[in-house]
This record gives structure tokens, sequence and C-alpha cells, in this order.
């Protein structure tokens, strides 16, 4: 039976244990020029669904995509959604270094600023890439200003993971808090199925146990990204793309609307909103 027909079924016989979510959005462009760019048909009708069930999202934007995507970006913050800072440019941070990261950083939120006229309070590195090997990067967020980070990957993962770090949120010793991704399974085999292209190939079976025990009262999120829902997109490769990698990028996008929706409970926060509930929490633990 088909991953479609399984999906609906337990939908329908187990309303009761949905869990809804925090909804966050990476705002990134995958495109090759001259392909225009495809990020209001993406999300528009996650944006419908948000409207509906009068719940608001986190968009983290890249700040160099800022300037194209600004009237967008400030309907969204019109709208009641918060606007985080997805790095300058979408680079991992170990690649960048301490003085580039920090520069970045600064770029970022001079661009947010100026275009749509927020400070923002959240950052998520690209590929959720601070780690072991990136001691400094939580203290350049915390000088630059951030309430909190969401940026921990806390599994093996082959781009950018941090296995032994804290699943729950934790503060780094700067004194930024980390809300870090929430994962499922043990060991080498925790994975974010709630989230990206893992929420997209994984079984729905797998999902809706993960699901079970995540809640957006407890903090926990799922993000996506405008292309995870852009099931219309014609396929391509970007230069120096493998085959797998491109496949994987568009394999499945028709399930991504009705399983990210799916997360979707009236009344949901923002994951900045959440961060302020515990800002003056004494029960979080400190890690790094």
């Amino acid at each position: 039976m088909s991953d479609h027909s399984g999906e609906h079924r337990r939908r329908r016989t187990d309303r009761k244990s949905d869990r809804c979510l925090i909804i966050t959005v990476d705002l990134e462009d995958h495109t090759v020029p001259p392909a225009p760019p495809r990020f209001d048909r993406a999300i528009e009708p996650l944006l419908t669904v948000l409207a509906e069930r009068q719940a608001r999202a986190t968009f983290f934007v890249v700040g160099e995509l800022v300037p194209q995507y600004a009237s967008q970006l400030r309907d969204l913050a019109e709208a009641g959604h918060e606007i985080g800072l997805h790095g300058f440019t979408h680079q991992h941070v170990l690649d960048l270094g301490p003085k580039l990261f920090a520069d970045q950083i600064r770029r970022g939120l001079e661009t947010l600023g100026e275009h749509v006229g927020v400070a923002p309070a959240g950052f998520r590195a690209p590929f959720c890439s601070v780690t072991n090997k990136t001691p400094w990067a939580p203290e350049i967020l915390s000088d630059a200003g951030f309430v909190y980070s969401s940026s921990v990957m806390p599994a093996w993962n082959p781009i950018a993971g941090y296995p032994g770090a804290p699943t729950r949120p934790f503060r780094w010793p700067s004194g930024l808090l980390e809300l870090p991704a929430p994962i499922f399974g043990l060991g080498r085999f925790a994975l974010p199925v709630l989230g990206g292209a893992y929420l997209r190939l994984m079984p729905w079976a797998v999902v809706w146990i993960a699901a079970r025990t995540r809640s957006a009262d407890n903090g926990d999120w799922t993000y996506v990204h405008p292309y995870d829902l852009d099931a219309e997109e014609p396929f391509f490769r970007r230069p120096g793309q493998s085959w797998i990698e491109a496949k994987l990028l568009f394999a499945r996008r028709t399930l991504m609307f009705r399983r990210v929706t799916g997360f979707i409970g009236t009344g949901a926060p923002t994951l900045g909103e959440y961060a302020l509930r515990l800002e003056h929490s004494t029960g979080i633990p400190e890690f790094g």
C-alpha cells in the first residue's frame, strides 16, 4: 500500500495523537540563475493555513537575499511572523571561521534592519552547523545581541552534527540560549525526522511515532525550505551536484505540504516567543 494511503488512514484513525510543533522556515535560494526565484509560490499555501489557524511561524532568512525579498519579509513581519537570520551567505560556520562569521553576522543584522526594519532575536546556522568544532560561534552570537540560537543538530550528521550535545534547550557559557533540533532514535541512528528532507523521505509511520512525543508547548520545532513545498518545480541539477543528491532534493515533495501543515496548531507560537518564556528560567543546563 502506498505511503499516501497509509498516511491518510493513520491521520483519520488517530487524530488525538497528533502534536503541533513550532513551524520554522529556512529561506534560502537553491535555484541556478537565470531561473526565476520561486519563493512566493512555494510558501503561499503554507501562509494560508497559518492564517486560517491563527498560528505564526519563524522565518530564518539568508541575509544576502533580504534586499530581493524585502517586501515579502515586511509582509511576514506585519502578519506577526518572526524574522530570524540564517547567516549572510548559506555557508557552513566552520568554513567561515571566527572573523568572517562575525563579519557576516554584522552584515546580516544591518541588512535586515535596513530593508525590513527588524532586529532579529534568533539565529539559525546554515546546515545547523554550530558544532564542537566551532566553540567561538555562540559567543559571537551573544555579542551580536541574539536572544537564542537554533543551530545544533544533537546527533551524527554527514554535513554538520554535534553528537553528545543536549537534546533539550540549554545555554552556552556565553549565556546564549540554544534550541536544538528535535531528533528521534538512538546514537548514530538518531535523526531529525520531523523536518526538512528527513520529513519528506521518511515513512509516515516513523514520522508519526516521533511526533507523538513532541509538542510546541515544549519548544519542539519542525523546519521546511520553500523548495520542499514546491512540487511543481522542474527537476534540475546544480553544478557539481551528484545525481543522487539532486534526486533527493526533489523526492516526495508532494507529501511535504500535508505533513508540515499537520503540525500546525491553532495559536502556535514562534520560536522566539518560546525562547522568551525561558529567558528567566533557572532550570536550563549549561553546555559547552
